[in-house]
Order: C-alpha cells, then sequence, then structure tokens
C-alpha cells in the first residue's frame, strides 16, 4: 500500500499517522523519544504491508500486471492510491479534501521537533501534496515518471515504471474491482489489529 492508504489506515491520531508514513524510509526503527503512537503506526504499518503481500486478490492483480515484474508491486502501491482517491466516499465518512488538509497542518506541527531526516520526509510528502497527487491517472503517470528517473541502470536494464501503464490501461476494470473486493478486507484486519481504536473516518461497510 502506498501512503495515502497508509494514513487513511491509520487511526485519526497524527503521530500513529505519521508513524506509518515513516515506517518504511525509517525502516521501521522508532528514534528514542519518540511517541507511543509514532512506535505503533510503525508497527501498523508492517500488519498493513504483510497482509496485503498474502492477499489473493493483490496476487490475482499482480499476475494481470504481467510485464518485467521488478516494479510491479510499487506500480500497483501507486495505483492502489488512486483507487482509494477515487472510491473515497465509499470508504470514509470525511471528505477526502478536508481530512487531507487536517491531515498536512497536524503534520507539519508534530513533526516539527523530529530528527531531520523524519523532519524533512514529512515535509516533502506535506509540500508535495503527494497524498491526494493520485487521484488523477495523470498524477499516476507523472509519479511513475520520477520513479523512473531515479532508477539505477542496471535496474532500468530490467524493468520500469512507464511499461506497466499499458496494461493499467488494459486491465484497470478488473484492478479496480479487484481493489473493491480487497480493500474492505484490509479494512477489517487494521480493526482486529488496533481493537482499541477509533476510526470515525471511515465508512461502516457492510
Amino acid at each position: 500500500m502506498n501512503w495515502l492508504a497508509h494514513v487513511f489506515l491509520s487511526p485519526k491520531r497524527i503521530e500513529y499517522q505519521l508513524g506509518n508514513i515513516l515506517a518504511d524510509p525509517l525502516k521501521g526503527k522508532c528514534w528514542e523519544e519518540a511517541s507511543e503512537d509514532l512506535c505503533k503506526g510503525m508497527r501498523l504499518h508492517q500488519v498493513i504491508d504483510s497482509f496485503t503481500d498474502a492477499h489473493p486478490e493483490v496476487h490475482y492483480s499482480k499476475k494481470l500486471l504481467a510485464h518485467k515484474g521488478a516494479l510491479k508491486g510499487v506500480a500497483l502501491d501507486i495505483l492502489y492510491d488512486h483507487f482509494l482517491s477515487v472510491h473515497w466516499k465509499h470508504f470514509s465518512t470525511k471528505k477526502r479534501e478536508r481530512f487531507l488538509n487536517q491531515f498536512r497542518i497536524r503534520a507539519l506541527k508534530a513533526s516539527g521537533g523530529y530528527p531531520s531526516e523524519a523532519k524533512s520526509l514529512i515535509q516533502r510528502v506535506v509540500e508535495n501534496r503527494q497524498l491526494d497527487s493520485y487521484a488523477q491517472m495523470q498524477g499516476v503517470k507523472e509519479a511513475f515518471m520520477r520513479i523512473d528517473n531515479r532508477l539505477s541502470e542496471g535496474l532500468k536494464r530490467k524493468d520500469g515504471m512507464m511499461g506497466y501503464l499499458s496494461l493499467i490501461e488494459m486491465h484497470k476494470a478488473e484492478l479496480e474491482a479487484s481493489f473493491m473486493r480487497f480493500f474492505p478486507e484490509l479494512m477489517q484486519r487494521v480493526r482486529e489489529e488496533v481493537s482499541d481504536a477509533l476510526f470515525d473516518h471511515w465508512e461502516v461497510l457492510s
């Protein structure tokens, strides 16, 4: 899952959300003065990723992206943020723009005293408006281009993000339907993992 999904799947407490974002770049390691919520957010990130990686719908979607393979998981993560944006009203009781605006304001305030690496990453996410950049497929395309520009020459010879766009276009209806089956199950798994937390920004799914 990509950053928007990780923020959405967190209890609506800013340190929890930031921990979920920072888990990958900081390799799941809290710094000494980090809050309990931030460390919990990092642990929840791992639960989300493990459930996602093992889910049959995700395996099915990866098969649809039958390209070279090294980056298909990355492509799918970004595409899932797109589908979450498109279907936001199905999953959330809060308007997406209001939810993200509140997150941006709180994120900058909360991260002010973080170590430099964590602080600068949160600032980039907020200032580049990355959490709402995938609402349109053009944003997905631009993200793929940015990733390709950062790839090493060795990886470029094996795979590239832009090669997935034609496959996504070809199978978009199937990929979207698969996401809609998968994501409520992921929400339920998170609710089970964090049973004592409030998810008042979630729509109650039957």
